[in-house]
């Protein structure tokens, strides 16, 4: 299974202006391609797959805009799945209590 799209090295509130219609359009892009499901192997959905590896310096304002990524998602039952999260995007999840982004990410990055 592919990556659909990756994140900048920066995530922070000056970064997320660019970022936002971004992401917008991958859920929209992924929802169009295969009528809102991306079915895995096992025939579960595996949601939008974000390749995080390249986040070095996050803030509040980037983890937000996550948590609203994977929330129109979950609108859409799909999950957000980030690829080889930066261990800075998972201390920032994780200290600003959205460890929930890591429920469905893929540490090992197989099958880019």
């Amino acid at each position: 299974m592919k990556v659909n799209c990756s994140l900048p090295h920066e995530l922070t509130i000056y970064t997320i202006s660019e970022l936002h219609p971004q992401c917008l359009a991958w859920i929209a892009t992924d929802a169009d391609a295969d009528g809102g499901a991306d079915e895995g192997d096992s025939g579960t959905v595996s949601g939008l797959r974000v390749d995080a590896q390249a986040v070095q310096e996050v803030d509040a304002a980037g983890v937000q805009l996550l948590l609203s990524l994977s929330n129109a998602l979950a609108r859409q039952q799909r999950p957000l799945r980030l690829v080889r999260p930066s261990a800075p995007l998972r201390a920032a999840c994780m200290a600003l209590g959205a460890s929930g982004l890591m429920a469905h990410a893929d540490l090992s990055g197989e099958d880019l």
